[in-house]
């Protein structure tokens, strides 16, 4: 017996003994209470594992979970009665067979509901930063009254390569340059023979452009919602819900029936709410605003619903923009340098699967492996180059090159083996001069990095890089026919940069 089991064993009879002996002393039976809850164990066995002393009875975990609901409800109205709470919420389907099914209702077990979430807005946001509703809604081109002179100047995305100016660091490398530098050292000694693993603690990270700080954020579960928000009646339904399960209602309504309530309370139509959710929920809540425009109450035409595009669903979308670069095609997969190549050696039994839907992970480990041997064998070529004697990196290993070293020779990998502004150049050349495989290779490195560069992005917070790289992604993501995340996206950082007040910014 190892030594976790006994400790694990120990605990439960001490456990066991102590509850026995104090029954307000149950920790670990109330754990494993819950856990029988949530397992839909039946009553007689937490009646059997009570009695032993394992767990907590069958009214004490009723009565937990109405404790806990009790202080749900209450942490949800106290944030959102704050207005400093972000809202996101997205479809799940529960499948509600029946032991007896009857020919009414023989196909009709698949119910269509809402989850919802709540967290609050950190970082020194204040109620006063959300009080742009008013502001945002003269400027509105879907507002039917507005003047041309309001309209803020049309934007198109040349003008997000103004937002984080790219300048070249002291070794003539770019931001991007900086970064695919750092990830084909990182990919060295950290993939690389041996002797390269010693410098993984003192590579320094990219420098960030705009990092958000690193709080923790509690998240509160909003109470599931019967609503099918696959349609722009159910998302607004489903809004409107979790709204009120944060007591925020329509300003009006509420006057009418709870004046007490609502005479010390802000009003909710001088605000903006933020809600987060995938490209649908997008569409479908302009959509909704669309709609509603002509109504005269700011509630009713939902002009308090800023919507926040998720990120993660973008970099799905970005995933799913490789595939259609380097495998959708048939003729993209017979040259022996192609992606598919890469699929072959890593994933022979998948090779269909990545020719017709890999689906996200798929990709997303596909990019993350094959830019790994990519990359290290261009270490491997470029040792090489520079000593005929450095025939694999086991050998480049064995001559001991420090850090310093290192570093340079992955500055000139990022300018030499990573597709370069001029490659449209390269490629409007005669036929006989140009080098296709190295054209193919290059360009995959580029992107490659790129995603690999959004994804670190996100995972460190900078948010600064974050919108570096999706301005460089929203041309990709339209030349693969992916419009609306390239349209979303692009109207999105406009409206940060260019349209939303500083505090909203």
């Amino acid at each position: 017996m190892n030594n976790a089991d006994e400790k694990q064993k120990r605990i439960t009879i001490l456990s066991i003994l102590m509850q026995s002996t104090n029954r307000k002393s149950n920790a670990l039976q109330s754990i494993i209470g819950m856990f029988l809850q949530s397992a839909h164990t039946p009553q007689k066995v937490i009646d059997m594992l009570a009695q032993i002393g394992i767990s907590v009875s069958i009214d004490t975990i009723n009565g937990a979970v109405r404790s806990l609901l009790f202080e749900s409800r209450n942490s949800l109205q106290k944030l959102g009665q704050s207005l400093l709470a972000s809202y996101a919420y997205d479809n799940f389907d529960v499948d509600l067979k029946s032991q007896v099914p009857t020919a009414e209702r023989s196909n009709d077990s698949l119910k269509h509901l809402t989850s919802g979430l709540l967290f609050p807005l950190q970082h020194g946001v204040t109620v006063d930063d959300l009080r742009c509703s008013e502001v945002l809604w003269r400027m509105s081109s879907i507002n039917p009254t507005i003047d041309e002179k309001d309209l803020p100047p049309k934007r198109t995305w040349m003008d997000l390569l103004q937002i984080h100016p790219d300048v070249r660091l002291v070794n003539s490398l770019t931001r991007h340059d900086e970064f695919n530098s750092w990830k084909f050292l990182d990919d060295l000694c950290t993939h690389g023979p041996q002797y390269f693993q010693q410098f993984r603690s003192s590579i320094q990270e990219p420098e960030s452009i705009e990092k958000i700080p690193l709080v923790k954020t509690p998240i509160i579960a909003a109470r599931a919602m019967d609503i099918n928000n696959s349609t722009v009646s159910g998302n607004i339904r489903a809004v409107v819900n979790l709204l009120a399960q944060g007591r925020v209602h329509d300003p009006i309504l509420l006057s009418e029936s709870e004046p007490e309530v609502t005479s010390g309370s802000p009003d909710i139509s001088q605000f903006v709410v933020l809600v987060h959710g995938d490209l649908g929920t997008g569409k479908r809540l302009q959509a909704a605003q669309l709609r509603r425009s002509i109504e005269s109450t700011p509630w009713n035409r939902f002009q308090h619903v800023i919507f926040i595009p998720g990120l993660f669903h973008l970099k799905m979308a970005c995933a799913n923009s490789m595939w259609r670069v380097f495998l959708q095609s048939t003729d993209a997969r017979e040259d022996e340098t192609s992606l598919m190549s890469d699929v072959a050696q890593l994933r022979p039994k998948e090779t269909g699967i990545y020719g017709s839907k890999p689906g996200f992970r798929r990709m997303h480990q596909l990019i993350g492996h094959a830019g790994i041997c990519h990359r290290l064998d261009c270490w491997r070529v470029y040792v090489k180059m520079k000593n005929p004697n450095f025939t694999c990196l086991e050998a480049f290993a064995a001559s001991e090159p420090t850090l310093d070293e290192l570093k340079v020779l992955a500055d000139e990998l990022a300018q030499t083996f990573v597709a370069p502004v001029y490659l449209g150049r390269m490629r409007r050349r005669p036929a006989k001069e140009r080098d296709l495989q190295n054209e193919n290779a290059l360009l995959l490195n580029k992107y490659f990095l790129l995603y690999e560069e959004l994804s670190y992005a996100m995972n460190s917070g900078d948010i600064g890089r974050v919108e570096t790289c999706i301005t460089s992604w929203i041309p990709i993501l339209r030349a693969t026919g992916k419009h609306k995340y390239a349209s979303q996206m692009t109207n999105f950082l406009l409206n940060i940069h260019f349209v939303y007040p500083s505090g909203l910014r």
